[in-house]
């Protein structure tokens, strides 16, 4: 196993080759960080590898759903696999776990098999198998998917560790230009671009420029997950959106 990168492409190999549709291997810890090239395992950050869609991992991460997930919840309350039927059993779904498993399943992601990962001193974690909506779980190759699940999340993190020991060098994080941090943080105010232009003196359009380009820089499509990204490098600080 070379990488990050080969262990999603075999994981995702062996999930179909045992009836599911979907993985997600994982640290039950803020996503923030989570890229789909997968530096955050580079750098020993943490254990995150899926391949759910791409639009219902967005929102996972933008909603902090991790933090509520009743999925991971579930799996503090079990040392082996459990399929998603059996939550009830380990946990009381509340209106709002309900809720979220329709936003699952509006999202594509019907049913689900989950082995918790539980080592002491370190962040829970677990190895998700899981099907489309509409499809039946693969019954008979739970007990597979157990195995799998518990050796895919050992050998991610061990990446991890590795990566925390022997870390390789590292490529200069983004930085953005002045006009863009200023753009950035008056978007964090909440201001539009409008009123953006008129607080700097530019068009709208010069505006619009700043913030895309930025959006470009951090390779992020919304103007929130730009704020988001330039808080989490340090570029701006949360004094900086809440001063005028």
């Amino acid at each position: 196993m070379r990488g990050p990168r080969a262990l999603e492409s075999l994981l995702g190999d062996v999930a179909r080759q045992m009836g599911f549709d979907h993985f997600a291997l994982m640290h039950h810890v803020d996503l923030a960080p989570y890229r789909t090239g997968l530096d955050h395992m580079e750098r020993g950050e943490m254990v995150a590898i899926s391949d759910y869609p791409s639009a219902w991992i967005e929102e996972y991460v933008r909603r902090n759903i991790v933090a509520d997930d009743p999925v991971l919840l579930a799996s503090r309350h079990s040392i082996v696999g459990f399929a998603w039927d059996r939550m009830p059993d380990l946990i009381t779904l509340t209106m709002e776990h309900r809720a979220l498993m329709e936003d699952t399943h509006r999202a594509g992601i019907g049913d689900g098999y989950t082995v918790p990962a539980h080592i002491p001193g370190e962040a829970a974690g677990s190895c998700t198998f899981a099907t489309r909506t509409g499809r039946a779980l693969p019954v008979h190759n739970l007990a597979m998917a157990q195995l799998v699940g518990a050796y895919a999340f050992q050998a991610a993190r061990t990446m991890v560790i590795n990566a925390r020991r022997h870390p390789a060098a590292q490529p200069p994080r983004p930085r953005l230009t002045d006009r863009q941090l200023q753009c950035t943080v008056m978007v964090g105010r909440g201001m539009t671009e409008r009123e953006i232009a008129r607080r700097l003196g530019i068009s709208d359009e010069t505006v619009k420029r700043h913030l895309k380009e930025a959006r470009q820089v951090y390779e992020v499509s919304k103007s929130i997950e730009l704020v988001t990204r330039a808080l989490h490098d340090g570029q701006i600080s949360l004094f900086d959106l809440v001063r005028d």
